[in-house]
């Protein structure tokens, strides 16, 4: 059976910011297969990466991400909680897309590229026609999109027919969106559905889950057989599932 993908999650994050260029060129050094972010969108139109709704808990500051123009996101320490990278401007400044895709570019690695188009969001579609728009300038980046929503999975091929998309759930399991090709959702999940990844694969579904940290939670992913795992710990969990 071969071994899992490694994603990292959010970036190479053990000991730096998550999203920060910092962590996702650590994620490079540490061999990771593919990167996993999360995109959102400014109040002046710029994508940019970040997993919660508002800057509080990963820069200590008050507002919303859509609320904040990319001008006023750039004034806060998205590295406030990480001392130890003061003055590393790629661990405290927020990164758009567009930073994110020239680092892959410039790494000359090819790494698969797993967008998380956050929602609710208060500019609705305008999220993945901003993102359609952004990848039509970076031709030959290998980019899977991803999302809770399904009215965002159905927006996006309705852009794009081609691009792999990724249906993310918690519970209950529900009927997968049409023109998903790839079903993700937590090890606990996993882990207490003994056939979902049988019962995926045969319905031609690939299986992604998150977050897998531990060399045992690593091992018992790979004995079921899931095609990726999410890690914070890309050198590790490689090491573990390849010794």
């Amino acid at each position: 059976m071969p071994l899992p993908l490694i994603a990292a999650h959010r970036g190479a994050n053990e000991f730096l910011p998550e999203h920060s260029l910092a962590a996702f060129r650590q994620a490079i050094v540490e061999g990771a297969d593919a990167f996993e972010f999360d995109l959102r969108l400014t109040a002046d139109g710029h994508l940019v990466l970040h997993h919660d709704r508002t800057v509080k808990r990963t820069a200590g500051a008050k507002g919303a991400v859509s609320d904040l123009t990319l001008a006023e996101l750039r004034e806060l320490n998205f590295a406030y909680r990480h001392p130890d990278c003061a003055g590393n401007p790629e661990a405290e400044r927020i990164p758009t897309l567009e930073d994110l895709f020239g680092l892959v570019t410039d790494s000359g690695k090819d790494v698969k590229l797993l967008i998380e188009a956050k929602h609710p969001s208060k500019f609705g579609p305008r999220l993945e026609l901003r993102l359609w728009e952004t990848l039509r300038r970076w031709p030959g980046l290998d980019v899977t999109v991803m999302s809770f929503s399904r009215a965002a999975l159905k927006t996006w091929r309705g852009l794009d027919a081609d691009t792999p998309l990724v249906w993310i759930f918690e519970y209950p399991f529900r009927r997968p969106p049409e023109g998903v090709q790839i079903l993700s959702s937590r090890v606990d999940y996993v882990e207490s559905t003994p056939d979902f990844v049988e019962r995926s694969h045969e319905a031609g579904y690939q299986v992604y889950t998150w977050t897998v940290n531990d060399a045992e939670t690593a091992r018992r992913m790979a004995a079921l057989g899931v095609d990726l795992v999410f890690t914070d710990r890309p050198a590790a969990i490689r090491g573990t599932l390849a010794g």
